[in-house]
């Protein structure tokens, strides 16, 4: 039987295979992703959150976690973002911005989940980023080769030829580019 302590430390920690999926994000940096069109879409990174439950509780206790997130905020007009009230605070009201990537450790399973949510699209994998391609694809302006393709975690939501239906990622430059049902395809400019 596994007790709620009995984990290696190593297990809860990230190295820095998993934290490079962050290396490329600097809090306040602006990206922007274009499609054929010359349309541009543009998201700002807000900052990074981090929840770490390592201590034991009993039965009611947090399940150990790492959890590590970057959020962003869309612009010039974030319909996005959420709010919560923070009643500590007096009531006041703050934004909750939308976690482009989250990768969650939990060192009893030894398991690693990620999970992504960008605009309309959302997806959780318990295991791996994304279905993982070497070969080259060359998408609007660029080629991507060792990209993972994130297909939505709810296909059945996809309905809209907007609904964006599959995201690319790299471990270089993270969320490279994604496509709408529409086929329509926005990449990040360089």
């Amino acid at each position: 039987m596994i007790k709620c302590c009995s984990f290696d430390k190593k297990d809860i920690e990230f190295n820095d295979n998993e934290l490079r999926h962050f290396a490329n994000y600097k809090v306040g940096d602006t990206i922007y992703f274009e499609n054929v069109l010359g349309d541009i879409d543009t998201l700002e990174i807000m900052g990074f959150e981090n929840y770490k439950y390592d201590k034991c509780g009993g039965f009611l206790a947090a399940r150990p976690s790492n959890t590590r997130g970057v959020s962003i905020k869309h612009l010039p007009k974030d319909n996005w973002h959420g709010t919560s009230q923070d009643m500590s605070k007096g009531g006041e009201i703050e934004i909750v911005y939308q976690g482009l990537l989250w990768v969650s450790k939990h060192p009893i399973e030894k398991t690693i989940e990620y999970s992504f949510d960008f605009k309309d699209f959302y997806a959780y994998s318990d295991s791996i980023l994304g279905e993982y391609h070497s070969e080259t694809l060359t998408l609007n302006n660029i080629s991507l080769t060792n990209y993972y393709k994130v297909k939505h975690g709810h296909p059945e939501k996809v309905t809209d030829p907007s609904h964006i239906e599959f995201i690319y990622w790299t471990d270089k430059d993270g969320l490279v580019a994604y496509q709408n049902k529409g086929g329509q395809v926005w990449t990040k400019k360089k």
